[in-house]
């Protein structure tokens, strides 16, 4: 029988620790640069226990990538139950403090397909949110004029 390899909590300190180490250096450096020994010495913890935490570097990648796609959902919902919908979705949308670290998501998904295939994923799920969330919004005053969000 193969035993399974034993991987570190997802709620855990330390593998939050990693992810934002991982963060910052493809903020600070580029994808490329995201080894796990570097992840590792920006987290200031032996490379070991990000293999621990991460069995692989597209882990360690999804698990950035997640919790971003995680955040930005937060923020949209956040957006949609505010008094200002529209206005405050205009502002997370027209926000450029999270564009660095996205551009590199998507050069990194040219390279890595299980990164293509979330991001992929994420996005046909945020369009439709956004879709439901704008015809919810402006629908009926669109229905008035004869138009629709919808093709």
């Amino acid at each position: 029988m193969v035993q399974k390899r034993r991987i570190g909590a997802e709620s855990s300190e330390t593998r939050a620790r990693i992810v934002d180490a991982a963060e910052q250096v493809i903020r600070d450096e580029g994808y490329a640069a995201a080894s796990s020994r570097r992840v590792a010495l920006r987290a200031e913890l032996p490379p070991s226990l990000v293999h621990y935490y991460f069995p692989t570097t597209d882990d360690l990648l999804l698990a950035v990538f997640r919790r971003g796609a995680q955040q930005s959902d937060a923020m949209i919902d956040q957006a949609l139950a505010s008094d200002d919908p529209v206005r405050a979705l205009w502002r997370f949308f027209t926000d450029t403090s999270r564009t660095a670290l996205a551009m590199e998501f998507v050069a990194l998904a040219n390279h890595r397909k299980a990164i293509r295939a979330e991001i992929t994923r994420h996005s046909e799920a945020m369009r439709a949110r956004q879709t439901a969330c704008l015809d919810r919004l402006l629908g009926p005053k669109l229905a008035e004029q004869g138009m629709t969000l919808r093709p």
